[in-house]
């Protein structure tokens, strides 16, 4: 993929985000200060739209991640993330959508490359090279770490993972090049990762938002990648660094959905996140939330996603998190749901992600506002990979302690686990589960711990099958339901069919498949198993 820098900075302060000025390459590593410029138009990049409905930067990885798992549930067929949700869009090999994603990490990369060929020769503090290589490394490495899980079989740990990973560019070359192994990619994003955690250990810069990457941000992804590869004791230590040391602090109100403290970057949980452009994310269909707020563009007003019912169900009655998904949407006062004139209604609907709160009774409602700032990594995360490392490394004390002060801040009852083994580590995936949801980790879970994915029971044989029998419509208290039954494929015209209720964790439909275009560019580039 050639390089394409997308600028959005031209100031003569250093850390200044904004601008619509581009400047070409030789302009560019003049200075640290247009340097740095570089760097902002990966941050821009995380977010810019495609050419398309449903691409929109890192948010379409993230939405994908969640599609593809049973915790996230899709209420009514139409044309935007079904074919994601029914596991066929990443087996395309001509796919837009599937083409698109492949090129955000490898433009990523290739501006990342761009970046550190160059940063040693421009004028400027050693400390703002630094600064500007350490986010560079950061970027590479955590591009090279998204696209190996989705187009390689999983890390296995212990072993020697030599199966093809993906092609690994650590140069600015774009010539063909085979795909390295499993293991080659992960010692590259490790070694750019230990190289960038050391250049933003330095004090003598500190961010100005959190779109930029910081020495914890690069913890965070390291303890993200020694989690994947099943180096638990690693993996909870790192965690621990970021937990200690980012200044990140838990806030009660983090739920109140009302007040859109998951659309705020402002909330003390965040570690890294989008700072929301109303001015340059003006398109419908082109940022995450109008694939996830309910609040405002025609697709996810009439598809409100919902939370896997046995999941649900499983919440204590005193958590905040269980009042972000509406169990009983369909009877309760249209005024205590967020969601615009129009919009439809569900059982278990999310509230998750609000940009707003719309006045659903009033025809004036503009639903003008498509964008928000969107969080790439919180606490309650890192808190939770400190958890899991440790219960699996045998550290059960510690793994309790790690776990107690988040759940209890969401669970005024709640009570430090007395678990240990298996079921302290089945506690702590849930807590992960409800926490997460929706924030793009659920498919990458399940393929790191070969899981199988089971959205669930089918309505037994007496009880409501779903579809439009029933009641199962739109603001409707649906009849007969199963209790043991999940609520995948039940809403409205069961657009998902049964045949994706379930995949074997040993499916070759865990690899995503390489795009054609990739392949005709790149001879040397093998496919995956189709």
């Amino acid at each position: 993929m050639l390089s394409i820098f997308l600028l959005v900075s031209c100031s003569e302060d250093f850390l200044e985000t904004k601008s619509t000025s581009a400047v070409d390459q030789g302009q560019m590593f003049e200075s640290t200060t247009t340097a740095m410029m570089a760097v902002n138009g990966m941050h821009r990049l995380m977010y810019k739209p495609g050419s398309s409905a449903a691409q929109c930067g890192y948010g379409t990885y993230m939405l994908w991640m969640e599609m593809l798992g049973e915790d996230l549930v899709y209420t009514k067929g139409n044309a935007q993330w079904q074919s994601q949700a029914k596991w066929s869009l990443h087996r395309n090999t001509t796919s837009s959508h599937c083409k698109f994603l492949y090129r955000f990490f490898y433009t990523m990369i290739s501006n990342a490359n761009m970046v550190l060929v160059n940063i040693d020769n421009v004028e400027g503090p050693q400390y703002e090279k630094d600064y500007i290589k350490g986010q560079a490394l950061t970027y590479r490495a955590y591009s090279h770490f998204c696209a190996v899980q989705l187009w390689a079989e999983r890390y296995y740990a212990g072993g020697n993972n030599t199966q093809d990973g993906i092609v690994l560019r650590l140069d600015s070359g774009t010539d063909p090049a085979a795909r390295a192994s499993v293991e080659e990619v992960y010692a590259a994003v490790n070694k750019d990762l230990d190289e960038a955690i050391a250049l933003l250990d330095n004090e003598l810069i500190s961010r100005s938002n959190k779109t930029h990457i910081d020495v914890n941000v690069a913890r965070g992804i390291k303890a993200r990648v020694l989690l994947t590869q099943g180096k638990w004791a690693e993996a909870a230590a790192m965690a621990k660094l970021v937990v200690d040391k980012s200044g990140a602090e838990l806030q009660a109100d983090t739920y109140d959905f009302k007040q859109g403290r998951m659309c705020d970057a402002t909330n003390t949980e965040w570690i890294w996140a989008k700072i929301g452009q109303p001015t340059l994310e003006t398109g419908t269909l082109t940022n995450f939330f109008s694939f996830i707020s309910n609040t405002n563009v025609s697709y996810n007003k009439n598809t409100p996603r919902a939370i896997y019912n046995l999941l649900y169900a499983k919440i204590s009655e005193t958590d905040v998190r269980k009042e972000l998904w509406l169990e009983n949407a369909p009877s309760m006062a249209k005024t205590s749901i967020a969601y615009p004139p129009s919009g439809n209604i569900f059982k278990w609907m999310s509230q998750k992600f609000i940009v707003d709160y719309p006045d659903n009774t009033s025809a004036l409602y503009s639903a003008a506002l498509y964008t928000a700032d969107l969080p790439y990594m919180r606490l309650p995360e890192m808190m939770l990979i400190m958890a899991e490392g440790y219960a699996r490394s045998g550290q059960t004390n510690l793994a309790i302690e790690a776990l107690y002060p988040l759940a209890k801040i969401r669970d005024s009852e709640y009570t430090k686990s007395t678990k240990s083994g298996d079921a302290l580590i089945e506690e702590i995936m849930f807590q992960r589960r409800i926490e997460l949801w929706g924030e793009g980790f659920r498919f990458l879970d399940l393929k790191r711990l070969n899981m199988d994915l089971d959205r669930g029971p089918a309505p037994r044989e007496g009880y409501n099958q779903g579809g439009s029998k029933n009641n199962w419509k739109t603001g409707k208290v649906p009849t007969n339901l199963d209790p043991l039954a999940s609520n995948y494929n039940m809403y409205d015209d069961q657009g998902l069919g049964e045949e994706n209720r379930f995949r074997a964790a040993n499916s070759i439909d865990w690899q995503f498949v390489i795009p054609k275009s990739e392949l005709d560019y790149n001879p040397l580039c093998t496919q995956n198993p189709i």
